[in-house]
């Protein structure tokens, strides 16, 4: 998570610099002090980019596979270095890899299945002026 953290903040710098000023003057204007400015004002406008940022984070952290195979015990071991345990000297256990491989990507595909439309609007929300 640590590696990602600079591409996480520059991703929601983005998104948050993208909404338009006026908006939040139109705000200030109806009365809304700073707590209403930012959760009934801001925070609407910028879901989309904080969806996709945050679906991109967690593929990145779920694929930080390097870290999980050489800092960990093998009792304590994540995903990543349970798939790459179906490696041996014998060769590999391609029944087991896939069913493992299968079940690891099955989240972050139904989760970005229904997060598909935040995503899409986050990604282009910059695009097209």
């Amino acid at each position: 998570m640590l590696t990602n953290l600079p591409i996480i903040v520059w991703m929601l710098y983005t998104f948050f610099k993208e909404v338009p000023v006026p908006i939040l003057e139109a705000g200030r204007m109806d009365g809304a002090n700073r707590w209403q400015e930012i959760s009934v004002v801001l925070l609407p406008l910028a879901l989309p980019g904080i969806a996709s940022t945050a679906l991109l984070s967690l593929i990145l952290c779920w694929n930080e596979a390097f870290w999980s195979l050489n800092l960990t015990s093998s009792n304590a071991a994540p995903l990543a270095s349970f798939i790459a345990s179906f490696s041996s000297p014998e060769g590999l256990f391609f029944a087991k890899l896939s069913a493992a491989s299968t079940l690891a990507v099955a989240p972050i595909l139904v989760f970005g299945w229904f997060s598909q439309k935040q995503l899409v609007r986050g990604l282009t929300f910059g695009a097209v002026k």
